[in-house]
């Protein structure tokens, strides 16, 4: 038998199980943690969320930076690549004009690798993320945008034009013993036309971009940009345009006959002035040649219109517009105008006419600043600084017979336009000044080919009244309505007020027109064919038709004339809401203007005013900001 030493020790053995089964269940009870413990457990988990967060933002950071830093990079090869082809295109252009084919291809080659470096630093994954980027992207995406347009330029639009360098000299345009290079304008279409349809394309892109939402480091330059590229491409379009239109417009596929009306700006009209004398033109084989001249005297008047008026030109002006050759400028249209001026000339003459320029007294100044001082048989030296008050104002004294005055202004006019097409003195010069006179709608030609005309239709040189578009246009047209020259002492300006911006694009604006006589106090002792017969105003003092052209569509609210509401007079050409108001201006005086409209809907870009050339060089095409920003 077992001794009780022994039984013990047994039960103890086998009750030792038991309660180790005890132990371990209650060792695996959740621990009742005192509120000192559950503090400490979670500040301590806190502590770790912490330290991940921040080493996940401080892994991000460190990403960023390196992005940045690369990007920072990219850009500032770049930048030094586009400084080396900012340099080149200047050298390269300074090449081109003096016609060195070889030294010109060199630079447009050194060019392009800058111009390519440029695109290829500004494009690609990083520059595409940097693009979605809040603040940064629309930078981002300016300077990529801009890179890549520059390069195509130099890729595709420059090579065409250095190619042909040695035709694309300054004297291109020059005439030679009188006749212009017809042969070289038709060599030229095709690179030149090539270069231009790149430039279009990429001053699209360009004008695209949006310089107020970008940063100041960024906005500068592409503003600079789209400067430069809008005026490379208004000049390629241009010559391209020249070159396919001069060929034909030169008579080099059979003679045509223009005629050339010369604007007296001393007694205004709305393209500028009544055409003191007219002249016909012949173009031959590249040749233009003076041929008959006219004054009103010649011409007269007609009892029936000479071509049928629209019922809105019925409307807004007399019949005189159509059959006295004086009054076809009061429509600010000028193909219209020259229109009407074409069946006067070939009711009366029996000449077809196959297209009509217009030249006035400023204009001939621009170009005499090119061809140097020009004298006339009589002894008178014409230089670009006394050639408007000689042709505007002393005549006037020196020849009290009308017809005298209107032979001396077309000899004049005469002589200058020969001095021109002689290709005297610095050609250069004279094209910048016939430039400026076209930039003031001072130079206007309508064509009687209606594929030629549609050409001109998209340049300053048609003189076309505007219709639609997105930018509300005003117009500002001076007519004199006292027949005097008196028009030579007036100077007009005008600004506009974008009140508010309405629903659908609608802006409310108001036109502000002051006109200013700068006429001598003792005016009423001018030749009497200056200050006018005194029948519709008094010696001296000055009635003028304004007409105002609204924007496109628009709705006329109010007219107030120096302050006091007024009844406007109106018509309509076109979707353009005409006003007509009489204004009498004393010297000295000033009379002050202001129209209220409301545009048509989807007109929210910024303000446009057209206006009458005048005597003295202004600013045509002035913008003002829009109220619908």
């Amino acid at each position: 038998m077992a001794s009780r030493k022994d039984r013990t020790s047994g039960r103890r053995r086998a009750s030792s199980p038991r309660r180790s089964s005890r132990s371990s269940a209650a060792s695996s009870r959740p621990r009742l943690l005192t509120g000192r413990q559950r503090t400490a457990r979670e500040k301590r988990e806190r502590q770790s969320r912490r330290k991940a967060i921040w080493l996940t933002l401080a892994g991000i950071g460190v990403v960023l930076v390196a992005i940045g830093g690369w990007l920072g990079w990219e850009a500032n090869q770049a930048r030094t690549a586009l400084a080396e082809a900012t340099d080149q295109a200047t050298a390269l252009q300074r090449e081109i004009s003096e016609g060195d084919t070889e030294q010109g291809e060199r630079l447009l080659a050194a060019l392009q690798v800058n111009t390519e470096k440029a695109r290829t630093h500004t494009d690609g994954l990083l520059w595409s993320a940097a693009a979605k980027i809040p603040f940064v992207g629309d930078n981002a995406r300016a300077v990529t945008v801009a890179a890549d347009a520059l390069d195509a330029i130099a890729q595709d639009a420059l090579p065409p034009v250095v190619s042909t360098a040695t035709a694309l000299d300054s004297d291109l345009f020059k005439p030679v013993d009188g006749v212009f290079p017809l042969a070289t304008f038709a060599q030229l279409v095709d690179p030149v036309s090539s270069a231009a349809e790149v430039l279009t394309a990429q001053r699209a892109r360009i004008d695209a971009l949006d310089p107020d939402a970008l940063l100041g480091p960024v906005r500068k330059p592409v503003e600079e940009l789209q400067e430069k590229v809008g005026t490379a491409e208004t000049a390629a379009a241009a010559a391209a345009r020249a070159m396919r239109l001069a060929p034909a417009m030169l008579g080099g596929e059979g003679p045509r006959t223009y005629l050339v009306m010369f604007q007296n700006n001393a007694e205004s009209r709305s393209t500028g002035g009544i055409p003191g004398s007219v002249a016909l033109v012949r173009a031959d084989g590249g040749r233009l040649t003076f041929g008959d001249t006219y004054s009103y005297t010649d011409i007269g008047t007609f009892e029936q219109d000479v071509i049928p008026r629209t019922e809105d030109e019925a409307l807004t002006f007399s019949s005189t517009i159509a059959r006295d050759l004086r009054d076809t400028t009061l429509t600010p249209d000028f193909p219209r105008a020259a229109q009407f001026a074409k069946g006067i000339i070939e009711q009366r003459f029996g000449v077809p006419i196959n297209g009509v320029i217009s030249v006035d007294p400023v204009a001939l100044s621009y170009a005499l600043d090119g061809t140097g001082p020009v004298g006339l048989p009589d002894g008178t030296v014409l230089t670009g600084d006394n050639a408007v008050t000689t042709l505007l104002s002393s005549v006037y004294a020196r020849f009290p017979d009308p017809r005298e005055q209107d032979e001396f202004f077309s000899l004049a006019a005469q002589t200058v336009f020969t001095t021109v097409l002689n290709g005297q003195g610095d050609y250069r010069k004279t094209l910048e000044g016939l430039t400026d006179a076209v930039d003031e709608h001072r130079l206007l030609i309508w064509s009687a080919d209606p594929a030629e005309q549609a050409e001109f239709a998209e340049t300053p040189l048609a003189g076309a009244l505007p219709q639609g578009g997105t930018h509300p246009r005003f117009g500002v047209y001076v007519n004199d309505a006292t027949s005097s020259k008196m028009q030579f002492y007036l100077r007009w300006d005008s600004k506009v007020e974008a009140v508010r911006c309405l629903d659908d694009d609608r802006q409310e604006l108001a036109l502000t027109v002051t006109l200013t006589s700068t006429a001598p106090a003792d005016a009423a002792l001018l030749p009497s064919y200056i200050v006018g017969p005194g029948t519709y105003a008094t010696p001296g003092t000055q009635q003028v038709n304004l007409r105002l052209a609204a924007p496109s569509g628009s709705t006329l609210e109010a007219l107030e004339v120096d302050g006091v509401r007024t009844i406007m007079g109106n018509g309509t050409l076109g979707d353009r809401p005409i006003v007509i108001q009489p204004a009498l201006v004393g010297p000295g005086q000033e009379v002050t203007l202001r129209l209220v409209v409301t545009t048509g809907p989807n007109q929210p870009d910024s303000i446009i005013v057209d206006s009458t050339p005048g005597v003295v060089p202004f600013d045509q095409d002035q913008r003002f900001a829009s109220a619908c920003g």
